[in-house]
């Protein structure tokens, strides 16, 4: 029914041996805690220097069978829906074979499908409830440690469900980082550019994101993490405290989670819940806090966005629950929720840049007025919101379109100049080149949404004759899309508003 240690090992193998184009199998640097060699696997389409990076992890607790076998049947639904150019249909939910090229063409796919081989093999032999590792605890009889729990994010701080007890299923170990296992996921996330992260749980049909410790507020920067005491072994000293995150990336984790709660209603009507990881319970040392809280603990570090789900819904039984007889149908939910991730992490402008940009200096200054500039305001976040949404079928209709592609890249490469340099207005001829594309790309999207997108864009973009970047970025910073565009100054401009 679930695979074995050893038969995941062996797919893995296999698709490396097979697939050298699309796959590369890489044992990392530790061996579990009884000595199993622990491995992770790359899946991309093409050649060239490092990408943007999606990490997908399985099996952190031990009994949770369905969710390893997910991520190894993922890799192999992605490679033969490109190679064979085919949709990929879970249920009712299709995705169409040229997002899937997507996605691989765009993005470096690297899958963990079983991060606990001793945990597994504990409970596909010994005891189908096992939780933890399988590490001697010193000075006790008590075995294991929770990997969820052993990342060095308010690691010891037993707040909710963590426990400084080694006998307890939610031991957060020894020290943060103690484990082999932990420290394997760590290293993937310190030598590769990880932009977005999973790690899939069961069960409760849940799509978690930071925080996991407190209630998260937008407003105080200065409560942070990294200011908080930490006292190990007790739980937060602080009456009500709530740790904050910046407006433009809750809306981040709000929108992803949103799509991927959509995509896997669309399999079988199973309907998750998107939420903050508090509302599940409080913990420290998880996963998705850890990883998203690295480039605030560091500035040196990028910004990966971190999640955590929690596959199939409770039944009868708790057993049933974690490892049901037939897990196919969950197994297919949480299949086209990661494949719902991997094409939120697709960076148009990036991609773009890898083409035709050698040092991408264009791509990291459009980005800076996004997360800068527009980040900071409501009307900027919606028109930050609408970008996202029409990333992915945008950049499918300029891949199938080369002249398109290159005329996005040019204005890529022209807004990018004018952010450097605001005493150079947006001429006429600049604006209707802009026009073109939006309108050419209007044309080739089918979905009414997205072309009420692309419309509200087009609209803007007609109003912004003769200004300089700044302020065109204030524009946008203060008018929402949907909005009437500011009214154009000059004869030219109003002969154009009324074709």
């Amino acid at each position: 029914m679930y695979r074995t240690v050893a038969q995941l090992d062996s797919q893995m193998q296999s698709l490396a041996t097979w697939f050298p184009g699309f796959f590369t199998r890489t044992q990392l640097p530790e061996a579990s805690v009884q000595g199993r060699p622990v491995y992770a696997l790359r899946l991309r389409a093409g050649t060239g220097p490092e990408r943007r990076g999606v990490l997908l992890v399985g099996g952190t607790h031990a009994r949770e069978l369905m969710n390893p076998d997910a991520i190894i049947e993922l890799a192999v639904d992605l490679f033969v829906s490109y190679a064979t150019n085919r949709d990929l249909v879970y249920g009712g939910k299709t995705w169409p074979a040229a997002d899937i090229k997507l996605i691989l063409d765009a993005l470096d796919i690297w899958m963990v499908p079983c991060a606990n081989p001793d945990g597994r093999v504990h409970v596909m032999t010994v005891d189908d409830m096992w939780r933890k590792n399988r590490a001697t605890n010193a000075g006790t009889s008590c075995i294991g440690v929770d990997l969820n729990r052993n990342a060095d994010f308010m690691w010891g701080v037993t707040e909710g469900q963590t426990s400084c007890s080694p006998c307890t299923d939610i031991y957060a170990g020894p020290s943060a980082f103690s484990e082999p296992e932990t420290r394997n996921v760590k290293h993937l996330l310190d030598t590769h550019r990880i932009a977005t992260f999973v790690d899939v749980h069961s069960f409760s049909e849940l799509i978690l994101w930071p925080w996991g410790h407190a209630p998260t507020q937008t407003t105080d920067p200065k409560k942070r993490f990294t200011t908080l005491p930490q006292p190990k072994c007790k739980p937060i000293q602080v009456t009500g405290y709530q740790e904050y995150m910046p407006p433009r990336d809750l809306q981040r984790f709000q929108t992803v989670g949103a799509r991927i709660r959509d995509a896997i209603a669309a399999v079988r009507g199973r309907t998750y819940t998107s939420e903050a990881g508090i509302g599940l319970y409080p913990t420290t040392g998880t996963w998705s806090d850890y990883v998203y809280s690295r480039h605030i603990a560091s500035s040196a570090l990028e910004k990966t966005y971190g999640f955590t789900f929690e596959t199939g819904p409770r039944v009868e039984t708790v057993e049933d629950s974690f490892h049901p007889a037939d897990p196919r149908p969950v197994i297919r939910d949480a299949k086209s929720g990661m494949v719902a991730l991997l094409q939120q992490s697709i960076c148009a402008i990036e991609l773009i840049g890898a083409q035709f940009f050698r040092a991408q200096t264009e791509v990291r200054a459009l980005q800076k007025v996004r997360d800068k500039l527009l980040s900071t305001t409501d009307a900027g976040r919606e028109w930050i919101a609408l970008f996202e949404r029409i990333e992915a079928p945008a950049v499918v209709a300029m891949l199938g379109d080369r002249e398109l592609l290159s005329d996005t890249a040019e204005l890529v490469k022209r807004a990018s100049a004018l952010s450097k340099d605001d005493t150079t207005k947006l001429t006429d001829d600049e604006v209707d080149a802009g026009l073109k594309v939006v309108r050419r790309l209007r044309s080739r999207v089918e979905d009414a949404d997205l072309r009420k997108d692309l419309r509200a864009i087009e609209v803007q973009l007609d109003g912004l004759r003769g200004t300089g970047m700044s302020k065109a970025v204030e524009r946008l910073m203060t008018t929402p899309p949907g909005a009437k565009a500011p009214a154009r100054s000059g004869s030219k401009g109003k002969a154009r508003a009324r074709g």
